[in-house]
Parts: structure tokens; C-alpha cells; sequence
């Protein structure tokens, strides 16, 4: 079988899971990658023997690809998804989708256009605890949700340290956007209404002016009301980078995630730690886990035709709610879709 020829676009934090997982993929060649940093680009040319290029221009016009993974910054998406799009590759894009409904909408529209197919790596679909919940919320004829609870937290170094675009986002773009996704997959129908409210006051001391915490009632169509909870602003020492638990309470069952405590605790000179050892793991030469599942899931669907587990459809929908909340915000008030 002839492999697939792919490219990643933006090799920072999360983009290089996408170089990893692609290079072992033994039905993809990676051909290429391509970011602004010519110290990332020679990383790319030592460590793993791609050709790299600064533009996504030069990209499309050097190589014959069949598919690109953009992974830039999250308000950096829709540019290079176009591009990509419009040269008719099929197309990979890093939560969000983008982080506003017009630019999603363009997104989707393009796709149609030039009859490509674009995947959402929302890899909280993969994790076997959200998993295992929406098996246990879809095998019952009878029963029905009631109420649900969800939280996703990064500690400060976050938007402070780990990356110079915390200006561009917030932690509902960045984080809720995953938890949008997991809410209307486990509900299996759309939002229906919308109440934020916020904190700004810590990040912007600290010269990043955006939310340090939004907390959202999401109420759904089938009548199921979620609290949404999400901040970047976790003290430093925090046993992991992030918080994040879910409950859900239905007609027959109540579901507790407990996301932050995976099952291992490892202590060092400085604090405790409490990796999530299902993410990404190195084994056996390889990397393993839910983080690198969508991509491999990416490329299966390309090959056998399949429905990606989340696509461009899906990548809107969260927008929709993601841009409700930030609505409600500015307006202090409800918010229907």
C-alpha cells in the first residue's frame, strides 16, 4: 500500500506529538514540516530528517502532500487550514477549530468547496475514563441525564510561561473548547443556552490581559443543565500542569471522573506529581496513548473512508457555544443559540 504523504504545521509544545506519532505511523511518510522558528526547524532536520520550510506558501509549493496536521496557535489556525484546504488536502487542525463561528463556518465552507475532509483533534474523545462514560450514558433505552458537572484548570505557567499568545486566548477558547466537545458528545444534541461569568484581575496584573476564570451554566436540548468551570490560574505548585473532574448525575447513575488523579504519584526535590499516564507515553519505540490516538485515527479514516470521530461539523458546533460564553460575558446576561 502506497503511504500517505503528510506535513505538520506548527512544531511547538503540541505540534511535535504530530511529528512523533506520524513518523512511526507505518501508512504515512512525513515528508515535511513547517514553522515560523528556524531553531525548531533544524530540531526537525536533525532529529527526524524532514525537509522544513518557514512559510506554509513554500510548503504547498515544494511538496506533494496528501494531508497537513496544523497544530500553530489556537488563533493561528485559520489561515494555514485555508491554504492547505484550497490546495485540496485533507486537513488535521488542533482544538479549536478556530476560535470564532465565521472563521469556522469559512472552514467548513471551503472543505465543501474543494471536497476535502477536515478533522478536530478534540483527544478528550480518546481518553478511556470519557470513553467509558459515554458507553455508560448510551446503553440505557430508558434513562436520562439530569444535571452535570465539569472543570478544566491550568496552572498559571500556562498563559505566563509555556507560551507568548496567552494575550490571543483565554481559558475558554483553550480549555473549554475540550470540554464544549465532551458535553455535546456525551448528550448527543446541541446548546441551547448560555450564562457566563468571570474573573479578570490576576493574568492582567501579570501583563496578560485576558480571563483568569469563567464558570458557564450550558443548558443542552434535552433538557440537561451543565456548570462549566475554567481557569488559568492554578497556583505553580500544583501537582500537574492542569484540573480537570466531571460528574454527571442521570436518571439511573451518577458518573465521578476524578482527571487530575490518574492512578500515580511521583515525588521529587520539588513537589509532588500526578502525571496522566494514559496521554502521552513513550514504549517500545513508540508513543502511545489518547493524545496520539486522533492522529492515528486521522489517518486510518483517510485510508478506509470512515467518519472522522470528530470533524469540521463538530469543530463549529463547539464555537458556537465558546463564542456564546464570551458573549454572555461582555453582555452579563443569557445567551440562546
Amino acid at each position: 500500500m502506497e503511504k500517505l504523504n503528510v506535513a505538520v504545521i506548527g512544531v511547538g509544545i503540541y505540534g511535535i506529538h504530530h511529528v512523533d506519532v506520524y513518523k512511526q505511523n507505518p501508512f504515512v511518510e512525513l515528508t515535511a514540516v513547517c514553522d515560523f522558528s528556524a531553531d525548531i526547524r533544524k530540531m526537525a532536520e536533525e532529529k527526524y530528517g524532514v525537509r522544513t520550510y518557514e512559510t506554509v506558501e513554500e510548503l504547498l509549493d515544494s511538496e506533494k502532500l496528501d494531508a497537513v496536521s496544523i497544530a500553530t496557535p489556537d488563533h493561528l489556525h485559520v489561515e494555514p487550514a485555508l491554504a492547505c484546504i484550497n490546495h485540496g488536502l485533507n486537513v488535521l487542525i488542533e482544538k479549536p477549530l478556530a476560535i470564532t463561528v465565521a472563521d469556522c463556518k469559512s472552514i467548513m465552507d471551503a472543505a465543501e468547496k474543494n471536497n476535502v475532509r477536515v478533522a478536530v483533534d478534540f483527544h478528550k474523545r480518546w481518553d478511556p475514563a470519557a470513553i467509558y462514560t459515554f458507553n455508560q450514558l448510551n446503553e440505557s433505552e430508558n434513562g436520562y441525564p439530569i444535571r452535570g458537572y465539569m472543570n478544566m484548570d491550568d496552572m498559571i505557567d500556562v498563559p505566563t510561561k509555556w507560551f507568548k499568545w496567552g494575550n490571543s486566548s483565554d481559558p475558554v477558547d483553550f480549555l473549554g473548547v475540550h470540554c464544549v466537545d465532551l458535553m455535546r458528545w456525551y448528550m448527543g444534541c446541541e446548546v441551547t443556552e448560555v450564562y457566563s461569568v468571570g474573573s479578570k484581575k490576576l493574568l492582567p496584573s501579570m501583563g496578560v490581559d485576558t480571563y483568569d476564570s469563567v464558570q458557564s451554566m450550558i443548558t443542552f436540548e434535552n433538557g440537561c443543565t451543565w456548570m462549566l468551570e475554567n481557569s488559568w490560574v492554578l497556583p505553580s505548585g500544583f501537582a500537574k500542569a492542569n484540573d480537570s473532574r466531571t460528574s454527571i448525575l442521570t436518571s439511573e447513575k451518577y458518573i465521578r471522573i476524578n482527571n487530575q488523579d490518574r492512578g500515580v504519584e511521583m515525588v521529587d526535590n520539588e513537589k509532588s506529581h500526578t502525571p496522566n499516564v494514559f496521554f502521552f507515553n513513550d514504549f517500545n519505540n513508540k508513543v502511545v496513548g489518547f493524545g496520539a490516538d486522533p492522529i492515528n485515527s486521522f489517518v486510518d479514516c483517510l485510508i478506509d473512508g470512515s467518519d472522522f470521530v470528530a470533524d469540521v461539523y463538530d469543530g463549529l458546533q463547539a464555537a458556537r457555544v465558546t463564542e456564546a460564553i464570551h458573549k454572555s460575558l461582555e453582555i452579563g446576561d443569557r445567551v440562546k443559540l
